[in-house]
C-alpha cells in the first residue's frame, strides 16, 4: 500500500472539490526574554502553536459554476465544520479566509485559496461550583417529592385490596431493580452489596408502606447506590434509563368499578398508583442528577454529555407537566433543570467531539490510532468504539468513529 492508496476525496461541508497543493505551519509559542546589560537571555515555552494551514482547491467541468457557488456558500457559513483533507484525513476546522479566481484562458475552471485553523477545544467555563448546585437542587427536589407523597399517599384505614395494590406496584418496582442488577453484574462493582440492599427493600415493603417518608428515603437510598456504583457515567445512565422504564405505569387502575360506578376505594387505588409512579420517577432522575454532580464524573465525549443532559431535562419537563404538581415541586424541578444545564455547560467545552473518518484501504487499528491521535496505544479504544471484530482490519471506505 502506497500514499496514493491513502488519499481521500476532498470535501468541505459535503461539497467536493480537487486539491492541487496544501501547506501548513506549526511550532511552539516561545517567548525570548532579553535583559539590559546582559549577554545571555532566557526562553519560555508557552505551549504549542495553533498552526496555520491552507490549500489550493479547484473546480472543473461543465457545471463548475454551480459547484463554485455551493463551495462559496459553505465557506461563508459560521462555526466549526468537517474538512476531508486528501492528505490529512477528516479535520474539524474553522475557515479564516479564502479567495477565488476565474480566468478567461481556462473556461470551466475556478481555483480557490483557503486558509483555516484546526477547531481545537473550547476553554472550560469557570463559574460557580455547578456540582454543588446540582447536588443541592437534587436534594430539594427529593424533599418536595417526599413531602407530596407523605401528604397524599395512604393505605391506613383502607381495605386490604387497596393496600395490596400499592404493595404489588412497589414489589414490581423492586423486581425491576433486581432484574436490571442481574444484567449489569459485569459493569458495576459491589454487586453483592447492592443485591443485599435490594433484597432487604423487598422484604421490608410490607412494613415500609405504613410509613411513607421512610419508604421514600429507603427506595431513594437503594436507587442512588445502584446508579452510583456504575463504573462510568454511560453505564449509570443505562441503569437510570432502564429504571425509569421499569417504574412507569403499564396498566392504569380505573377509578370505576366493573359496573361503571366510581368508588372511593377505586379512587384511592388510582391515586396511590400515580403517587408511587411519580415518586419513583423523581427518585430515578434525582439519583442520576447526583451522578452528574459527582466531582469525578467523566464523559467520554461532548455528544454523550449533551445527550444525557437533554434526556434528563426532557424527563424533568414531563414530570413538571403533571397536573397534580404543587408549586413547591414545580419550583424544585425547575431549579434542578437549571442546575443540570449549567453543570453540563461547564463540563462540555473541554470534552472531545465525535468525528467520522474514512480510509481508502483497510488498515490496522494501530496505524489509524497513530494517524489520528499520534498515539498507537489508543488502538483498543478505536476497536471498542467501532465494534471491530479484528483490529488488524479496520473497514475501508466506511465511517470510523473517532474522538477529536
Amino acid at each position: 500500500m502506497s500514499w496514493r492508496d491513502r488519499l481521500q476525496k476532498a470535501s468541505f461541508r459535503g461539497i467536493e472539490f480537487h486539491v492541487s497543493q496544501a501547506t501548513g505551519s506549526g511550532g511552539r509559542n516561545v517567548v525570548v526574554h532579553e535583559y539590559p546589560l546582559q549577554e545571555d537571555h532566557d526562553t519560555e515555552d508557552l505551549g504549542k502553536k495553533s498552526g496555520q494551514f491552507s490549500f489550493q482547491a479547484f473546480l472543473i467541468g461543465d457545471d463548475y459554476d454551480i459547484a463554485r457557488d455551493k463551495l462559496i456558500d459553505a465557506l461563508d457559513q459560521p462555526n466549526v465544520a468537517t474538512l476531508v483533507h486528501p492528505y490529512l484525513g477528516s479535520l474539524s476546522i474553522r475557515v479564516v479566509d479564502y479567495s477565488w479566481s476565474i480566468t478567461s484562458r481556462q473556461g470551466g475552471y475556478c481555483s480557490f485559496n483557503i486558509n483555516y485553523v484546526k477547531a481545537g477545544r473550547g476553554a472550560p467555563v469557570f463559574a460557580a461550583n455547578t456540582a454543588d448546585a446540582v447536588a443541592a437542587a437534587a436534594t430539594q427536589c427529593l424533599a418536595q417529592t417526599t413531602a407530596q407523597f407523605v401528604d397524599n399517599f395512604s393505605v391506613t384505614g383502607q381495605p386490604e385490596f387497596v393496600r395490596n395494590a400499592a404493595l404489588d406496584q412497589l414489589n414490581k418496582a423492586t423486581d425491576a431493580i433486581r432484574k436490571i442488577n442481574g444484567k449489569i453484574n459485569a459493569a458495576v462493582a459491589q454487586v453483592e452489596d447492592i443485591s443485599s440492599d435490594i433484597d432487604d427493600l423487598g422484604n421490608e415493603l410490607a412494613t415500609l408502606i405504613q410509613a411513607p417518608a421512610t419508604l421514600i428515603s429507603t427506595v431513594a437510598g437503594v436507587v442512588s447506590s445502584f446508579i452510583g456504583i456504575a463504573s462510568d457515567i454511560k453505564t449509570a445512565f443505562g441503569v437510570y434509563d432502564q429504571l425509569l422504564a421499569g417504574f412507569k405505569i403499564t396498566s392504569p387502575i380505573s377509578r370505576t368499578a366493573a359496573n361503571g360506578v366510581a368508588t372511593e376505594n377505586r379512587a384511592a387505588m388510582a391515586d396511590n398508583q400515580e403517587l408511587i409512579a411519580t415518586a419513583l420517577g423523581a427518585i430515578a432522575v434525582v439519583s442520576m442528577a447526583q451522578a452528574v454532580a459527582a466531582d469525578d464524573v467523566s464523559f467520554t465525549s461532548y455528544e454523550e454529555a449533551i445527550a444525557i443532559r437533554d434526556a434528563l431535562l426532557t424527563e424533568l419537563d414531563d414530570q413538571s407537566a403533571a397536573t397534580t404538581l404543587s408549586y413547591a415541586e414545580y419550583a424544585a424541578i425547575t431549579e434542578l433543570q437549571n442546575a443540570l444545564y449549567k453543570r453540563i455547560e461547564q463540563l462540555a467545552p473541554g470534552l472531545s467531539k465525535i468525528e467520522y473518518i474514512q480510509r481508502g484501504a483497510s488498515l490496522p487499528a494501530l496505524v489509524i490510532a497513530h494517524q489520528v491521535y499520534g498515539d498507537a496505544t489508543k488502538a483498543d479504544e478505536l476497536v471498542s468504539r467501532n465494534s471491530i471484530a479484528n483490529p488488524l482490519f479496520m473497514p475501508a471506505g466506511k465511517d470510523i468513529e473517532v474522538l477529536i
